[in-house]
């Protein structure tokens, strides 16, 4: 957008200018926000609504992102890693809190796709990550069970999140249905939670079954990433950046 010298200095008429219109003794300006209408084109995938809340996106990604990269460089064993315990630091949080946060905002906004993701997601996410919570006794209750035979009670433990994968399965696969008409790295990413699910639950009925769970690993690493550029996608777009493409899906409407 330029305008010339007259045009700056209110010499002649400014094409760019703002267009205003009287309330009876009041003036409004009009203004336009990105689309020009109700639900903006430039990206149909992830679409820009017409309000006063933040885009509860990015967070959304971000959340998913960060809290299954955790998650994955831990089942991979990168660096060593053998303890989930770490996924705490992100899991309740930013997997848990940020992400119903974002599920609010987004049924706020009308937004019904991500509004039912981020909060089944935020749910499982936060849910799981308070299986390794020391004061929530899930873990000991499952040793005081085994009558103190610790490996007992671990194996218990890990056929009790075998379940909980295995029926994770169940709503992810749904969403991963209702994402056909989004954007490749939503889609995408929901896939792979969708196989690394079942995998991660195989691989803790089965456990140790460290082959299996090294795959549910790189899994969850290729949401975290896949997730991210999504994020920053979005995020830059809502700046006015647009270097990195949204890549939507066919619509079909």
């Amino acid at each position: 957008m330029s305008r010339t010298l007259k045009q700056q200095w209110g010499l002649e008429a400014d094409p760019h200018a703002d267009e205003h219109v009287m309330a009876g003794s009041t003036r409004l300006t009009k203004t336009t926000t990105v689309g020009g209408h109700e639900v903006g084109s430039q990206q149909p995938g992830l679409p820009v609504y017409h309000r006063r809340i933040a885009n509860p996106f990015p967070l959304f990604a971000i959340g998913i992102g960060a809290s299954l990269l955790i998650l994955g460089l831990v089942f991979v064993g990168h660096r060593g890693l053998t303890s989930p315990h770490i996924g705490l630091n992100v899991g309740l949080p930013l997997g848990g809190i940020g992400l119903l946060t974002a599920m609010v905002f987004a049924f706020a906004e009308g937004n019904t796709f991500l509004c039912v993701a981020a909060g089944s997601l935020g749910g499982l996410i936060g849910g799981t990550s308070l299986v390794n919570l020391p004061w929530t006794g899930i873990q000991a209750a499952y040793v005081m069970e085994a009558e103190g035979n610790i490996p007992l009670g671990t194996k218990e433990l890990y056929n009790a999140l075998a379940v909980v994968f295995i029926c994770s399965f169940v709503p992810v696969f749904i969403i991963f249905l209702a994402s056909f008409k989004t954007a490749a790295p939503v889609s995408s990413a929901a896939l792979f939670i969708v196989i690394a699910l079942i995998v991660l639950g195989v691989g803790f009925k089965e456990f140790p079954a460290i082959n299996l769970m090294k795959t549910g690993g790189a899994l969850f690493i290729l949401v975290g990433v896949t997730l991210f550029y999504s994020a920053a996608s979005v995020l830059l777009a809502e700046e006015g950046v647009k270097i990195l493409p949204v890549l939507p899906l066919p619509r079909g409407d």
